[in-house]
Formats: structure tokens, C-alpha cells, sequence
């Protein structure tokens, strides 16, 4: 397992990354002792513009917050992946969203595209693809435990039973993709 993962989650404003960021962080710090730090940048809408978040987790110090040699992009949207399927460091893993991103380039980084959106759709609420992310996110890298992750989703949404359920089944969703 290693000490440190850099990791930046983007798309477009709405999608829920700094959320995501947020319950990774969370998960980080308070069950399992690790430090995180989250930053984020967004356009002044609320949505449609680019968005991300940078997370970095370790068992170290963190000196400085923003992700500088990235281990781990995910790209929920088309302009997300334009920004990084070219630049992104070799060695590191690229997500996307295959659902939403159909001009997929060939490299050699190890880009990896999930159907995230239309899962979520399945699930009843494109507004759970953040959460598919994040289990395919703990599943790839093992930077936080899936128990880690749940406790922090029912943290977050256990006062909101629907909310809850939804939340915890888009997270498996995102485990079951890796397999």
C-alpha cells in the first residue's frame, strides 16, 4: 500500500466533486488516522463550467495542498478529460466517464472509462455518479478501506433515509465495476 495518493477529481460544476473529495478526505482523517487536505477551483456559475478538486492523502505530513505530480485523475466530463488525457503524468491512472466522454484518445497512460453516468441513471439519480467515482476510486488505489468510506456516507446521509440507500448502492456500484 502506498503512504500518499494525489488525486484530482473533475468535470463540471453540479456534478458533486468537491463532495466527493470531501467524503475521501473524511474517510482519510477520521477513520483511519491518515492526513488529507482537499482544494478546490470552480468557474463563478454554479453549474456547467469546469470544476476540480485536488485530494491528497497520506500517512505523512502534507506540505503543500494542491496535487503537483498527480497519481490518479478522474474525468466525469467531456471538458475535464480534454484538460487532462494529454498531460497527465505517465504512470498515473486515468478515469473517465465513459457515458459522457466518447472522443477518447489513445496514450500511454492507463486511462480507464466507466459507464458512470448511466449507472447512476440506473440507479434513479444522475446525481449519485460522484459517489460511483469514489468506489471505483477506493477500489483501484486502496487509498482509504470501502468501510471507511460507508461510515462516512452514513455520517453524511443517514438523517435522509432514500438519500442513504441511494448513496450507499452507488457506492457498491462503483466497487462492483472493478470487480
Amino acid at each position: 500500500m502506498r503512504d500518499r495518493w494525489e488525486i484530482i477529481l473533475s468535470g463540471v460544476g453540479g456534478q458533486g466533486l468537491i463532495v466527493a473529495g470531501t467524503i475521501l478526505g473524511e474517510a482519510a482523517t477520521v477513520y483511519e488516522g491518515k492526513n488529507a487536505t482537499l482544494t478546490s477551483s470552480y468557474g463563478v456559475e454554479t453549474r456547467g463550467t469546469f470544476t476540480k478538486s485536488d485530494v491528497i492523502i497520506s500517512r505523512g505530513e502534507i506540505f503543500y495542498p494542491e496535487v503537483l505530480k498527480e497519481d490518479l485523475v478522474l474525468a466525469l466530463a467531456p471538458a475535464a478529460y480534454d484538460r487532462y488525457a494529454s498531460v497527465i503524468e505517465q504512470g498515473a491512472v486515468l478515469i473517465y466517464d465513459s457515458s459522457m466522454i466518447q472522443d477518447v484518445r489513445s496514450s500511454e497512460v492507463n486511462g480507464q472509462g466507466y459507464p458512470i453516468t448511466v449507472a447512476a441513471r440506473e440507479l434513479g439519480s444522475e446525481t449519485v455518479a460522484n459517489i460511483i467515482a469514489i468506489g471505483i476510486i477506493t477500489k483501484i488505489t486502496g487509498v482509504v478501506a470501502p468501510e471507511s468510506v460507508l461510515e462516512v456516507i452514513k455520517d453524511r446521509f443517514g438523517s435522509r433515509g432514500t438519500m442513504l440507500d441511494l448513496n450507499i448502492k452507488a457506492f457498491n456500484k462503483g466497487l462492483e465495476f472493478i470487480g
